[in-house]
């Protein structure tokens, strides 16, 4: 068997509202998808990146550099393919669209060999369990929209919630305490800044936050260097008493190397569209269990939380230092009608699919429909 081709596809739809986490907001809401193509018709589905606002950076990254090495190779060849892709970029893309681009290609692969095999991938990865609970995670909102998004989330049966802030210290405040209040005390509460804060605010909020029993707060501080990030995080995590989260803006185990001796997180959030594909995401947990630390990936709200969802899932429900996954809130068309068996949540859990690969089936009548390139 050989790969015969690489595509990549533009899925998405326009908001009415855009989509905001911290500081950063999105009027648009889709993927990047990518097919691995090979000459027995047997087809793998991946996704690049965090939004589909990265198609025109990562689509020629795949038809120029990644496609040509993977043409006529066998798809079977999962590690060295994914070391021929990384080792062609690494002088000028170790981290960005390259490392989306790789990502989504891997991806694809794992679903392929699922296929293949008539295996789903969590299963080839090793079984730790089939289902998961869920934290819902709504946009940015105000005080008085976020108590009610809580109140429908706790309708819904979830019993873990993550917050958004950014809009201001009192105003981040109060939304922390409005969703306490509405959802009640036994539901876990995280919040997450984007970056939102400097360190010295980032340690006034987490103190501000621990009143409300936020369960960790993620990735908070504003950050422009590799080692910026860790040293920043790492003296917040030795500052205050509440659990920091991170690593969604980490690329590959190398970096994620630095993160677990320096002790910058008490949990760690790779996202396999980004950090390399299921085949680092699951290098990174691994890393991760080796320290006692737990691994609760990231999954973009921009994306449409299908492939890249699919692919986190498999790798949580993989290992063992797994926590939760994270379920985007709102249910857009583009959700419901991509795929012909969508992953959902049903009180509060998500289960993963026992189907080959990645276990989705794009509908083609929704694919032309939401087309965006």
């Amino acid at each position: 068997m050989k790969i015969t081709d690489v595509t990549t596809l533009a899925v998405g739809m326009p908001l009415a509202e855009p989509l905001r986490w911290g500081a950063m907001w999105t009027h648009t809401r889709g993927a990047v998808l990518v097919q691995v193509h090979t000459d027995e018709g047997v087809t793998g589905l991946g996704e690049a990146g965090f939004s589909v606002a990265f198609y025109d950076r990562i689509k020629p990254v795949i038809d120029g550099t990644l496609k040509p090495l993977l043409m006529g190779q066998s798809p079977l060849d999962i590690g060295a393919l994914w070391q021929r892709m990384y080792e062609a970029t690494h002088t000028w893309g170790r981290r960005g669209m390259e490392t989306y681009a790789l990502s989504g290609v891997d991806i694809a692969l794992w679903d392929l060999l699922g296929k293949l095999t008539g295996q789903p991938v969590f299963r080839l990865l090793g079984a730790c369990r089939t289902q998961i609970p869920a934290y819902w995670a709504p946009s940015l909102k105000p005080a008085d929209v976020a108590a009610r998004e809580s109140q429908e989330a706790t309708s819904r049966g979830f019993t873990a919630i993550k917050l958004r802030a950014g809009l201001g210290l009192e105003e981040d405040v109060r939304i922390v305490q409005a969703a306490r209040k509405a959802a009640g005390d036994s539901v876990v509460l995280t919040v997450d800044p984007n970056m939102a804060y400097d360190l010295p605010t980032a340690i006034t909020m987490a103190r501000r936050f621990q009143e409300y029993g936020i369960r960790w707060i993620e990735e908070p501080i504003l950050c422009r260097s590799l080692t910026q990030y860790l040293d920043l995080h790492a003296r917040l995590a030795a500052t205050v008493d509440v659990p920091v989260s991170g690593g969604e803006s980490l690329f590959t185990r190398y970096e994620f190397a630095e993160v677990f001796p320096r002790k910058a997180f008490a949990i760690v959030q790779p996202d396999a569209t980004g950090v390399g594909g299921i085949s680092e995401c699951h290098r990174v947990a691994v890393m991760a269990s080796a320290w006692n630390v737990p691994c609760v990936p990231h999954i973009a709200c921009s994306s449409v939380a299908g492939v890249g969802l699919a692919a986190n899932l498999h790798v949580i429900c993989s290992i063992d230092n797994a926590l939760y996954v994270e379920y985007d809130a709102y249910d857009s068309p583009i959700r419901q009608e991509l795929f012909v068996e969508p992953i959902v949540a049903v009180n509060g859990v998500v289960t993963v699919p026992d189907r080959p690969g990645l276990g989705l089936e794009l509908d083609p009548v929704a694919v032309a429909r939401y087309r965006m390139g």
